[in-house]
């Protein structure tokens, strides 16, 4: 096994000020050397419709996340769950045979929302999606961050020094714990 960590990265906005993105382009930042991180570009994905073939993206997407030793999914909360758009995505790299595009890929979530309570209700909601998609998820510690507005600057930077430091922390233990699944073994 490689002492590099790979991981990949979804956002599940595709807003363009979204503070899930902004906050998965401050991990680098926040990250030792031994982890590097690849965003996947989702926004081209029709709604699921089983009567339609896949498009090619979708294959695209399932190869580059089996490929990588990890999934990183930043997720803010809509109505008290998961984002529309993001739940599309995850059934979309569930379809095909097993090994579908999540099936034994560790997966770490983390979130930002304009709420005081964050992402719990969306998180959950996810942890529940995964573990039936046999998608090991960090259990702990989680990344609940909100407001977003006290957390991230004009420029939409994550600046809030105590957030930085708490999600450096949690970089560390997500980096402990993704390596507990070599890819080799799925």
């Amino acid at each position: 096994m490689s002492d590099l960590l790979q991981l990949v990265t979804i956002s599940g906005s595709l807003r363009a000020a979204s503070f899930n993105t902004a906050l998965l382009r401050t991990l680098p930042e926040l990250s030792p050397p031994t982890i590097r991180y690849r965003q996947l570009d989702w926004s081209a994905l029709p709604v699921l419709n089983e009567d339609d073939d896949p498009p090619a993206l979708v294959a695209e997407l399932q190869q580059e996340i089996r490929a990588a030793d990890g999934l990183v999914i930043a997720t803010p909360e809509y109505n008290k769950g998961i984002p529309g758009g993001l739940k599309n995505l995850i059934d979309w790299l569930s379809t095909g045979g097993r090994p579908h595009g999540l099936d034994g890929v560790p997966v770490a979530l983390l979130g930002v929302s304009s709420g005081v309570v964050g992402t719990s209700m969306s998180q959950a909601a996810m942890r529940v999606t995964l573990a039936g998609l046999n998608a090991p998820t960090m259990p702990a510690p989680q990344v609940l961050i909100g407001p977003a507005s006290q957390r991230f600057d004009a420029q939409g930077e994550l600046s809030h020094e105590p957030t930085r430091e708490f999600v450096k922390s949690w970089v560390v233990a997500m980096e402990r714990w993704m390596r507990r699944f070599p890819r080799t073994e799925r």
